[in-house]
């Protein structure tokens, strides 16, 4: 229970509340804990507490009493937000409503011995009343984002580090769920840490959205049922990308997910599968609970000689959270009646994912409802138009690859080929733009909504996929891989030719015969003087990114997103040498 202050402990908090500099507070004023919240904080941390020096360690709750519910049930989109920060050097945690540690998520050795270093390990509690001003604690106290720099912390063994939190809020009680937490070393430059963390925490809140819905509920019951059985891993598949794994199903990767998805897409029964997994031909027991909702019990490998279901024997190639959100989001639209322009930069995939598999790979033969924009200028637009009606008739499904490239002539035409259909087909066009905004237009011609593929410089963590598919599909004898060194500077380059780049670079290796593994000082020059960004620049120009595509391009929207100023937008943008992208 809090105590009343006396004038000792108050001057004490002045004193100490005034080693923050007026400089450090002015560089923080956008992002940082506001002067009167820290004070505030500082107050109940010295009611409960007493001099900052009586906290010489964290303390602890066993963990057989920790919400492993809670965590099960947001487990996926965490390890997902994990995957997206490796290589950042940020250590993300997850905290209940009471500020105990549910989990941590580092992958750098540094965001290890960060964590270590201050007793941040599962079973941690860090509420203020146990630790004093802390990300954690605090924004359990303010019950909103928060970021808590060095020294304005209460204990001082917090005081190397910046905590940037956020909580999470139950979608039907607006009650604090819990706390998402990232941390890291003080360094320059984190304000766009905190729209960064509020960003993932609003994802887990429609995630725990998606889970109250009466089939959702049903769904978790039987996960949980499956779960207490032990053993076996199992998944949960529910409405727009959900996703619940009990702690034996980690092992699977986004593409063993993607294929359970589609398995799910297909709207089978309950009953007995057998499915093609990166661990090999698998057996499952689905259990399907209404429309978007399954469970998924898997088996034991089984011999080769099994039949399968599941994706084809060249699947598209990435692994980030941009791309495999696509790729979930266009698998049923490949089927589903209406128009639908995907859209992006040059050589991003758009025609892999109308096709689902990846394109020009010299694997089978281009599928007969694939047509070439471009043919339009070689046959002439009434021989090409009568093609694709054609084409049409015969399959009810239709590929435009480059509509970019067609007039207003040939863009009337060809809404009038769809148009003129009894029964609505399946249309997938791709376009090539720089923003999604350059895409409207066509939007309104078609009536048709759009698929955005981000470019490959936004999905870093596809570079080793994709090089992997191009290299065994263009010089499979040459065993072509990366050498760590080589893919990190990889991920520093632009790569303004996305995967078409990608695939002349392994094309010039295969050509003057290397094989084996790609040192650093093979790339091109472009590529070797790749920026080395520290980790808060590649989480801050991540987060720039995603805010100028969201917002098309509008800087002072863009700063509304981020929680930041438009000076603050303009002065990264330079930095980063971003355009409006």
């Amino acid at each position: 229970m809090l105590q009343p202050y006396d004038g000792g402990e108050f001057k004490a908090l002045e004193e100490t509340a005034a080693q923050l500099s007026k400089k450090d507070v002015l560089a923080r004023r956008e992002t940082g804990l506001p002067a009167p919240d820290l004070v505030r904080s500082w107050q109940r941390s010295l009611a409960a507490i007493g001099d900052p020096g009586r906290v010489r360690t964290v303390p602890h709750v066993p963990e057989e009493i920790l919400d492993e519910h809670l965590l099960d049930v947001v487990r996926a989109p965490m390890n997902t937000f994990a995957d997206d920060l490796r290589g950042t050097g940020l250590a993300l945690l997850l905290a209940d409503s009471n500020g105990q540690i549910l989990e941590r998520w580092a992958a750098e050795r540094t965001a290890i011995d960060h964590l270590d270093r201050m007793g941040t390990v599962r079973g941690a509690v860090l509420a203020e009343d146990a630790v004093g001003t802390n990300g954690v604690g605090t924004a359990i106290a303010l019950a909103r984002p928060v970021q808590v720099w060095g020294n304005e912390h209460f204990a001082d063994f917090y005081q190397g580090a910046v905590c940037t939190s956020s909580p999470v809020l139950h979608p039907v009680t607006n009650g604090l769920v819990a706390v998402m937490t990232l941390s890291c070393d003080v360094r320059k430059g984190s304000e766009l840490l905190k729209p960064l963390v509020r960003g993932m925490s609003r994802q887990i809140e429609a995630h725990l959205r998606s889970v109250e819905k009466p089939a959702s509920l049903e769904m978790l019951h039987v996960f949980l049922e499956q779960s207490r059985k032990g053993g076996a891993p199992v998944i949960a598949l529910g409405p727009h990308g959900s996703v619940l794994q009990s702690d034996n199903a980690r092992r699977l990767n986004l593409q063993d997910l993607e294929t359970l998805r589609n398995l799910l897409a297909e709207d089978r029964p309950t009953g007995r599968y057998v499915v093609e997994l990166s661990t090999g031909r698998t057996p499952l027991e689905l259990t399907s609970i209404g429309p978007s909702n399954a469970v998924v019990t898997l088996g034991d490998p089984l011999p080769r000689r099994t039949s399968t279901i599941g994706m084809p024997r060249v699947p598209l190639a990435g692994r980030s959270k941009d791309w495999m959100g696509v790729v979930r989001q266009i698998a049923p639209l490949r089927s589903a009646a209406g128009t639908v322009i995907i859209a992006g930069e040059p050589g991003v995939g758009k025609t892999s994912l109308a096709l689902g598999v990846p394109n020009r790979l010299g694997v089978g033969q281009a599928p007969e409802y694939l047509h070439e924009a471009a043919a339009r200028h070689i046959q002439g637009l009434e021989p090409w138009l009568s093609v694709l009606e054609s084409t049409v008739r015969a399959h009810r499904r239709l590929v435009v690859r480059g509509i970019d490239t067609l007039d207003p002539a040939a863009l009337d035409g060809l809404r009038a080929v769809i148009e003129s259909q009894g029964e609505t087909p399946s249309v997938l066009l791709t376009q090539t733009v720089a923003t999604p905004a350059a895409v409207r237009e066509n939007e309104i011609r078609f009536g048709a909504a759009t698929v955005w593929v981000a470019p490959l410089r936004q999905r870093s963590d596809d570079l080793e996929d994709i090089w992997r598919l191009l290299a065994d599909a263009i010089a499979p004898r040459a065993k072509l891989r990366l050498a760590p060194q080589t893919l990190t500077l990889m991920r520093r380059y632009e790569w303004p030719g996305n995967v078409k780049e990608m695939r002349r670079l392994v094309t010039r290796f295969a050509e003057i015969g290397r094989t084996g593994e790609i040192k650093p000082n093979e790339l091109p020059a472009t590529m070797q003087a790749a920026k080395n960004l520290s980790m808060i620049e590649r989480a801050e120009l991540d987060a720039i990114r995603r805010a100028l595509i969201e917002a098309e391009g509008n800087r002072m929207k863009a700063a509304d997103m981020l929680g930041i100023s438009r000076a603050t937008v303009y002065r990264k943008m330079k930095m980063y040498k971003l355009t409006d992208e």
